[in-house]
């Protein structure tokens, strides 16, 4: 016989036999049909942590539809679908709680649609009713003579919005952002400029940058964003009001984890620059993420911050000597309105094929409007000397030591042949990728 107990603990280890295997085991896959197909070929799986992405998967896109089968070990988080490159702009994120199969539908006009997965869904309704009710408040608070009554009343909507889902969100992930897109809504009527004045001061209220599922997603680097560029205030040059943003931004994660401001800071600054905000993305650098990257002694990404800043377009390109006999610097030329530096080598088979073309194009060039700088990266000077010949109305100066010259971290280069384009100043006014942009550049 048994004891109570005994059958208890039989059951216990039956209970587990049977049901344990379908929670571990159970596999579950996220369906995407893309629009227009012929627009998407590859897409690639990532699962967000706060500091990192861990890759999952990839899968080609086969007439638009693309599947993923989620591995066995998969885990609850943010996931993010890339589809295009660069990754850091062509992707959204995904919330995968472990229970459900994942479906949705996506075009670069819509985005994600979601047809199957609760909490994707109950997301995307609540932005979709909270914008709505922000798109009335917007058109009827501005109007002169607005009615009280109906003002009121809309905020009144928004704050039982609001704790609805919250209310059937609880215990899912999805509430971390329903909570944290949580709008302003005054206790009582404010002028319409009271009321855009405590929206901004407001705005980071309910954003706890602290909060890891925040962390693992675009969240906090979209609504960042949206700060730096859309809270401008009057009176104040656009570019200050940004940068004063970005303080702002910077100070939401000044008690945070280093790592962590460090990875945030540089996805926003990557951000800034692709948006061609450079002079708040430098900013943002010089201000925050350099000090940050200085107190993790990651000197590679302090190198790249100050080489960017460095050669930031309206920015002085770094001086070097000239070497052409007459011991001026760069900045010291004064005989053309602007400058084309090229850099590159004897030794380097595509400089050879570029550099008549160069040398062509140059002749064609009023000699006055434009100079051409051609810097040798060299091990000696046998080759160079020889091949410079051919190129009489250069200023021809040579760097040995190739590689290992300053002037490569200078401005930057890993690879020969590279372009720029100064004024007369010395100012960077255009980096080319190529021969054929460095024409197209010249003839606008």
């Amino acid at each position: 016989m048994f004891s109570k107990l005994e059958i208890m603990k039989i059951n216990k280890i039956l209970f587990l036999i049977l049901f344990f295997p379908t929670i571990i085991f159970s596999q579950h896959t996220i369906k995407v049909t893309f629009s227009p197909a012929k627009d998407f070929t590859w897409a690639v799986l990532y699962k967000n942590g706060p500091t990192n992405t861990k890759y999952i998967a990839q899968s080609r896109v086969a007439d638009g539809n693309l599947v993923f089968k989620l591995d066995k070990k998969a885990t609850k988080g943010i996931y993010k679908l890339v589809y295009a490159v660069p990754q850091n702009d062509y992707n959204f994120d995904i919330i995968y709680n472990g229970e459900e199969d994942i479906e949705l539908t996506f075009n670069l006009k819509e985005g994600p649609v979601f047809q199957k997965s609760n909490e994707n869904i109950m997301l995307n309704s609540y932005l979709t009713e909270m914008a709505l009710l922000g798109r009335d408040l917007e058109a009827k608070y501005l109007k002169e003579n607005a009615d009280a009554a109906t003002i009121n009343s809309i905020f009144e909507k928004q704050k039982n919005l609001q704790k609805s889902y919250e209310e059937k969100s609880e215990g899912k992930l999805v509430q971390h952002f329903i909570k944290a897109n949580q709008p302003y809504i005054p206790n009582k009527l404010e002028t319409p400029s009271n009321y855009i004045k405590n929206l901004t001061i407001n705005y980071f209220t309910n954003i706890k940058f602290n909060d890891e599922v925040l962390q693992s997603s675009n969240f906090l680097i979209e609504k960042s964003l949206a700060y730096i560029t859309g809270m401008v205030t009057e009176g104040i040059p656009k570019e200050q009001s940004f940068n004063n943003n970005a303080d702002e931004v910077a100070a939401q994660t000044r008690s945070l984890e280093l790592n962590f401001q460090k990875y945030f800071l540089e996805t926003l600054w990557q951000k800034l620059v692709n948006d061609n905000l450079l002079s708040t993305a430098n900013y943002l650098a010089e201000r925050y993420l350099i000090p940050t990257a200085n107190q993790l002694n990651d000197t590679v990404l302090v190198l790249k911050l100050t080489q960017f800043k460095n050669l930031s377009i309206g920015n002085p390109a770094p001086d070097f000597i000239v070497d052409d006999g007459s011991g001026k610097k760069l900045s010291e030329l004064d005989i053309a309105e602007n400058y084309i530096l090229i850099f590159w080598s004897s030794g380097c088979s595509h400089c050879l094929k570029e550099i008549p073309q160069l040398y062509q194009l140059s002749e064609e060039l009023n000699s006055t409007k434009y100079k051409v700088i051609a810097i040798g990266l060299e091990e000696d000077t046998f080759k160079w000397t020889n091949q410079i010949i051919k190129y009489p109305n250069f200023i021809n100066v040579i760097k040995l030591k190739k590689w290992d010259n300053t002037i490569v971290n200078q401005y930057g280069l890993t690879s020969t042949p590279t372009y720029f384009v100064l004024d007369k100043d010395k100012k960077f006014l255009a980096k080319p990728e190529n021969f054929e942009e460095l024409k197209t550049y010249l003839k606008k």
